[in-house]
């Protein structure tokens, strides 16, 4: 690294340190955490600090306890002893997850330990979850990320972005929400979030160091622009992945199965017409939530910001031969990803997005540097801070997912739907809604949505309605996991950073899918017939 005045930025920082930092009450608290704190009547010694907190302790005892309850005093009829044990191992993992009793990827391990116990399905299974092109693709984007980082090309793309959006705090929001939600329209959602991420991060770094120069830095300013920024990039990613038919897996499988199932095509500009309205009028309820409601703040802009920018990017000088190099790699990974679909797929048969992530990440290790302190562009001690914890999370989600379609337990939570038989259509569409959302906190979208469409589909039949909207909100639920890291690969990512905790997005992520269940709803029993020209009462 250069002696060009930079800040340093950590972009996969601990997740202890960084939920400590954010929800300490003083300073007092934090230096107790970490074992620093002097005792004040004891010469000095160290205070020592507690195993476990009281939430970690409820939860210690509360999940084995909620998987022995549903394991023997909840009848589920209908559902295999396999299936209900799946669902009892669900509920322990979940609660350790949120409660954090062990550490989070510790925690994912626990599926190798119990599945093969409670069910038929085997360590080999379980274990290859641990093995899916997912973790490599996080892999790759990590590998990326801790580059720009090294190399200070983080701070110098964040300086051009604030000196074009602006030094309104709020305007950076809606920039970086906006601008991640319109490339998730044509990318996948992942490979979105992890480009915006270390832009994101150094965004932060940046404004925080000008709200220091104008004099208005509070660290309680510093944690509401932090989480907005991150949840913005998460969220908004998220949100506008569900805009288009290649925006999000789930709107494509529900594409092809309306096909095959009614023997009706969803014509893309047409799912357009729909979805846009939708995802523009929840991602403009998911800003105003965000920065009015959720972290509201004091700070409206630096008085001196642009003169600081501009200051500040004269010091940076001209780019480094290893900042090319990077930006270079970083430019082929986007363009690689964003034409994939469209370009690619003929010429390189097989090709995806992991396959992309993993040859940008080996060119960072294989491309030597012409640093005095010689070496490449990353070097073997990048790996020591790939955030391993986070990568054990979505195998343990992945390896959940294994329990669930290797037993009943997916087919049997979907064939509860068909009891709605005698519900009206709204309330049918609201809880298909709804299933779909809470089925995809614990279990991929795709899988999720595989599983339901075809039950959806023979319960519109049996109650002789159109299948398409009770389908189009299954789907759209599904594509809408805001409230766990394991929702989503997106949620897993911005959990990663360690700017925001499970408890942050449990919070924020509970409102939001609130009003998404509401839009899904009114568009899909109201807006989606006028659109695609059908009578939703007519099977």
């Amino acid at each position: 690294m250069t002696k060009k005045g930079k800040i340093q930025v950590s972009l996969i920082s601990k997740f202890s340190d960084a939920a400590w930092k954010d929800h300490s009450r003083s300073k007092d608290l934090f230096l107790l955490r970490r074992g620093r704190k002097n005792n004040q009547n004891g010469g000095g010694q160290d205070v020592r600090q507690p195993s476990y907190s009281t939430s970690q302790l409820i939860g210690l005892f509360l999940g084995p306890l909620a998987f022995l309850a549903l394991m023997f005093l909840v009848p589920l009829e209908g559902l295999s002893g396999e299936g209900k044990a799946v669902l009892a191992f669900a509920a322990w993992l979940a609660i350790w997850w949120i409660l954090e009793a062990m550490p989070l990827g510790i925690t994912s391990l626990l599926p190798l330990v119990m599945m093969p116990v409670v069910t038929s399905i085997t360590s080999a299974e379980v274990a290859s979850a641990f093995g899916d092109p997912l973790i490599f693709l996080f892999l790759g984007g990590f590998a990326i990320a801790l580059a720009m980082e090294k190399w200070n090309l983080h701070e110098r793309i964040a300086l051009t972005i604030i000196s074009v959006v602006g030094t309104s705090l709020s305007g950076l929001i809606l920039g970086f929400a906006l601008a991640t939600g319109f490339l998730s329209m044509w990318v996948s959602n992942m490979a979105t979030i992890m480009l915006m991420i270390p832009i994101g991060t150094a965004i932060i770094a940046k404004v925080v160091e000008l709200m220091k120069e104008d004099g208005v830095h509070t660290a309680e300013e510093e944690i509401k622009f932090t989480k907005s920024i991150i949840f913005a990039i998460g969220f908004g990613g998220t949100i506008g992945g569900s805009a288009t038919l290649i925006g999000t897996p789930t709107n494509l499988i529900l594409a092809s199965m309306a096909g095959e199932l009614l023997g009706y095509e969803i014509p893309f500009g047409t799912f357009l017409i729909f979805a846009f309205p939708l995802t523009l009028i929840l991602m403009a309820g998911f800003i105003f939530y965000l920065t009015k409601i959720a972290y509201p703040m004091k700070v409206k802009t630096i008085s001196k910001g642009r003169e600081l920018v501009e200051e500040r990017k004269s010091l940076l000088g001209k780019m480094s031969y290893e900042e090319k190099v990077v930006m270079a790699i970083f430019t082929f990974t986007a363009f690689m990803w964003l034409t994939r679909t469209f370009i690619w797929t003929d010429i390189i048969p097989g090709i995806n997005d992991t396959m992309i992530a993993m040859i940008s990440a080996m060119l960072l290790f294989l491309i030597p540097s012409k640093n005095k302190e010689g070496g490449r562009i990353l070097e073997s001690d990048a790996l020591t801070k790939m955030p391993w914890g986070v990568l054990l999370l979505v195998g343990g989600g992945l390896a959940l997912a294994v329990g669930f379609t290797g037993t009943d337990l997916a087919d049997w939570m979907g064939g509860q739907l068909m009891n709605l038989e005698n519900a009206p259509l709204v309330f049918i569409i609201a809880v298909s809604a709804l299933l779909g959302i809470l089925m995809t906190q614990m279990a991929p979208n795709t899988a999720t949505v595989t599983i339901l469409l075809p039950i959806t589909a023979a319960l519109a039949t049996a109650i002789n309605v159109n299948p398409l909207p009770i389908m189009t909100a299954t789907a759209m639920g599904a594509g809408f996991a805001f409230m766990l890291p394991i929702g989503t690969p997106s949620n897993a990512l911005i959990y990663a950073t360690g700017k925001i905790t499970i408890v942050d997005m449990l919070r924020k992520g509970t409102w939001l899918t609130i009003l998404s269940v509401i839009l899904i709803v009114v568009f899909t029993y109201y807006v989606l017939p006028f659109i695609f020209n059908i009578d939703k009462f007519a099977a």
